[in-house]
């Protein structure tokens, strides 16, 4: 289970790599891994990517390696009208 803190750190570790992926927004929030809920990293995209994306981000934390959940959206990037 990822506390809030660690998937922010996920998220700054892992943002250069996302948006080379074509992510237009990157957030933290609650995801549901099998029964249970934890904190995820959420990265929307305007289209599928072409290559497999992993279902776990890594960080260090406490001195120990910790998986991430991670989820990619699909959508189109918010305009001003």
């Amino acid at each position: 289970m990822a506390t809030e803190k660690e998937a922010n750190k996920a998220r700054e570790k892992h943002s250069d790599y996302l948006r080379k992926l074509g992510a237009h927004s990157i957030l933290v929030d609650k995801v549901k891994r099998g029964k249970q809920d934890t904190f995820g990293v959420i990265a929307f995209i305007e289209a599928e990517p072409s290559e497999p994306l992993p279902d776990e981000l890594e960080i260090e934390s406490g001195g120990q390696k910790k998986k991430i959940p991670f989820a990619v959206r699909v959508t189109p990037m918010a305009t001003l009208e």
